[in-house]
């Protein structure tokens, strides 16, 4: 399951799954259930892959969402092996312009939907726990001080479950 999942990275991580990890049931999630914009000779190329792919609607920042998308790609054939969170907006703003609103609309799918999905898949014998995070937690970036704290979250939230022997890891993406 892909959070972010038919966005760029969540594209092509799910056709990485397909073709070189043999995942035969995917399913990515996004805020609008469709696929992204320019998405189009990706969704191709992972079709391709004969994987069974669905998309489905979840906003990653709304538990009772992740719940229900849990439940969904629970209720597939395939047992749920593996977390992908790719979720995530920007709402650059220097520090002195952001507001709770700007916060809470970027903390929202990355962190609020990292423990969401921690809570659901917590007690699951998960293979992978991937978390997308980025280098502006470790470097910061100019306006993006809500990004770098929701990315840290994710940071932290990897140790955690490594650190409870569950599978668990953060991937600090530079610029692509």
């Amino acid at each position: 399951m892909l959070t972010g999942g038919t966005g760029g990275l969540g594209l092509l991580t799910a056709r990485w799954l397909a073709e070189s990890r043999g995942a035969s049931a995917l399913v990515l999630a996004s805020r609008s259930g469709a696929l992204a914009r320019g998405g189009a000779a990706e969704w191709a190329l992972l079709g391709a892959s004969g994987a069974d792919v669905r998309i489905a609607r979840c906003d990653a920042a709304d538990p009772a969402a992740v719940r229900r998308l849990l439940l969904v790609s629970a209720a597939g054939a395939a047992q749920l092996r593996g977390v992908w969170h790719a979720a995530g907006v920007l709402s650059d703003a220097l520090l002195a312009r952001q507001t709770a609103a700007t916060l809470a609309r970027v903390y929202g799918p990355k962190a609020h939907g990292a423990w969401a999905l921690q809570r659901g898949t917590a007690a699951l014998p998960l293979e992978a726990c991937a978390l997308f995070s980025s280098v502006a937690a470790l470097l910061g970036g100019t306006g993006q001080a809500n990004y770098a704290a929701a990315n840290s979250c994710l940071d932290a939230l990897a140790g955690a479950r490594r650190g409870a022997a569950l599978a668990g890891v953060s991937v600090q993406w530079g610029p692509w």
